[in-house]
C-alpha cells in the first residue's frame, strides 16, 4: 500500500507547491503524453531526467521513493514477464523501456498529486467550469486515498496480532492471505462512505445552486509560462512523432 502515498499532499514550502493546480495538471498531462509516445529506452530516460529534478525541487523526493518501493513488485513483474514473451528483437530493452514508462507516468501525477491540496484541486476544476458535484467528488476521492492506505496498514497490524502470517509462504498462499485485509477494508470503506453521506445530508448538500467561496486561484506570470512550456514540449513532440520522426539513435536499445 505504500504505492498509493503518491496520493497524499504533503505541505511544503517549494516552487512546485506555489504553482496554480491547473497549471501542475497541464504539466503532468504534457509528460504523461510524452511518456506514452515512445517505447524505446533512450527517450524515456530523457524524459526522466526532466521530470525528476522537478520532483527534487518540489521537496517530496523521499515519499517519491517510498511510492516506488511499492510499485517494486509490479515493474520487477513487467520487467520479467514482457522479456520472457516480447517478440522484439531486442527484448529486455523494450521490456525495460516499459518499465521506465511506468516510472515516467506515475512520476509525473505524482509531481501533481504530493505538491496539490485537495481543496485547491476542488477550486481549480470549479474555476475550468466543471460543475461543483463532480470537482466535490475528486477532491473527496483525493482525501480517500491516503486514508484507505492507513485503514489498510491498521488491519494489517491487527491481523498480524491475532497470528496472521501474512509475509510468509509461496505466492498462492500470499494471495489468500490478502482476503482477511480486503473483507475488513471493504467494510470499512462502506461505513466511512455512510458516515460521509449522512454528513453531507445533515449539512444540506446541494440545497444552494449559488455557492460562493472564500478563495479564488489566479494564474501568474509563472504560471502561464509553466502551462506555455509544457504545451510548446508537447506540440513539438508531436510533431516530431506524425511528421518529421526522431533521429535512429533514440531507438537504439542495449543489444538484448
Amino acid at each position: 500500500m505504500s504505492f498509493l502515498e503518491v496520493f497524499q499532499y504533503t505541505r511544503k514550502d517549494s516552487i512546485i507547491h506555489n504553482l496554480d493546480p491547473r497549471a501542475k495538471l497541464v504539466l503532468a498531462f504534457s509528460f504523461a503524453s510524452v511518456s506514452l509516445s515512445y517505447t524505446a529506452i533512450i527517450p524515456q530516460l530523457i524524459i526522466f531526467c526532466f521530470i525528476f529534478p522537478l520532483i527534487v525541487a518540489s521537496k517530496s523526493v523521499r515519499r517519491w521513493i517510498t511510492s516506488m518501493k511499492g510499485l517494486g513488485a509490479l515493474l520487477l513483474f513487467i520487467l520479467v514477464f514482457n522479456t520472457l514473451l516480447s517478440t522484439s528483437t531486442t527484448p529486455f530493452s523494450y521490456s525495460l523501456a516499459l518499465t521506465f514508462r511506468l516510472v515516467n507516468l506515475m512520476t509525473s501525477f505524482s509531481l501533481f498529486f504530493l505538491t496539490v491540496h485537495p481543496d485547491q484541486l476542488s477550486q481549480a476544476l470549479i474555476q475550468m467550469r466543471v460543475r461543483f458535484e463532480f470537482a466535490f467528488a475528486v477532491s473527496m476521492a483525493m482525501r480517500y486515498v491516503p486514508t484507505l492506505a492507513n485503514e489498510a496498514y491498521a488491519i494489517m497490524d491487527a491481523q498480524r496480532a491475532r497470528g496472521v502470517e501474512l509475509d510468509k509462504g509461496n505466492i498462492i498462499t500470499r494471495i489468500r492471505n490478502i482476503v482477511p485485509i480486503i473483507v475488513p477494508l471493504i467494510i470499512v470503506s462502506i461505513r466511512r462512505a455512510l458516515s460521509v453521506a449522512e454528513s453531507m445530508e445533515s449539512r444540506a448538500f446541494g440545497a444552494s445552486q449559488n455557492r460562493t467561496y472564500m478563495e479564488r486561484l489566479s494564474f501568474r506570470k509563472r504560471d502561464w509560462a509553466v502551462v506555455i512550456v509544457s504545451l510548446f514540449v508537447f506540440i513539438v513532440v508531436l510533431y516530431f512523432n506524425l511528421i518529421i520522426g526522431l533521429p535512429e539513435w533514440m531507438f537504439y536499445g542495449l543489444p538484448f
